[in-house]
């Protein structure tokens, strides 16, 4: 941990500054503010503020896995992941309004698990698991907050 070398690789310096982003987003979501919520309910700035925490202990967790296990593979490898969750993302976005929620977060979700290695020597599960993220997250916006979100046919719903 004293080694120089270890404290200014990418895996450490990109979580140390999406810590310090997730902090200005945090304390902008304090600064919401609505005039039909009392205190104590639900209210716009709620999302971000849990955002922000679990983002919080995500990178908690990151930082804590690469200052125990450091590694001498070089920035280009360090950069793999993180460039390709990008570009993940960035196709998850182009994708969603053409091919709807279900069909986009479904091919998201396995891109992800494709990139971390999540059950992909295990075909039914890494199936099983991409569907039921997918439902989670369906549940959670489309039935829990009323979202309407675009469906495969170009509506909304």
């Amino acid at each position: 941990m004293n080694d120089p070398k270890t404290l200014f690789r990418i895996g450490l310096l990109l979580p140390l500054f999406l810590m310090a982003a997730t902090t200005v987003y945090l304390a902008a979501a304090f600064d919401i503010r609505t005039q039909f919520t009392g205190d104590g309910e639900m209210s716009p700035r709620s999302i971000p503020i849990l955002a922000a925490g679990l983002m919080y202990i995500a990178l908690g967790v990151v930082i804590w896995g690469e200052v125990r296990t450091p590694t001498d593979d070089g920035p280009l490898k360090d950069m793999l992941r993180p460039l390709l969750v990008v570009l993940a993302t960035a196709g998850y976005i182009a994708l969603f309004r053409p091919l709807g929620y279900v069909v986009s977060t479904l091919l998201f979700v396995a891109a992800l698990f494709l990139i971390f290695q999540f059950c992909t020597r295990r075909p039914v599960a890494f199936v099983l698991y991409a569907i039921g993220v997918t439902a989670v997250f369906y549940g959670l916006f489309a039935v829990i907050f009323g979202v309407r979100l675009p469906s495969l046919t170009g509506g909304l719903i």
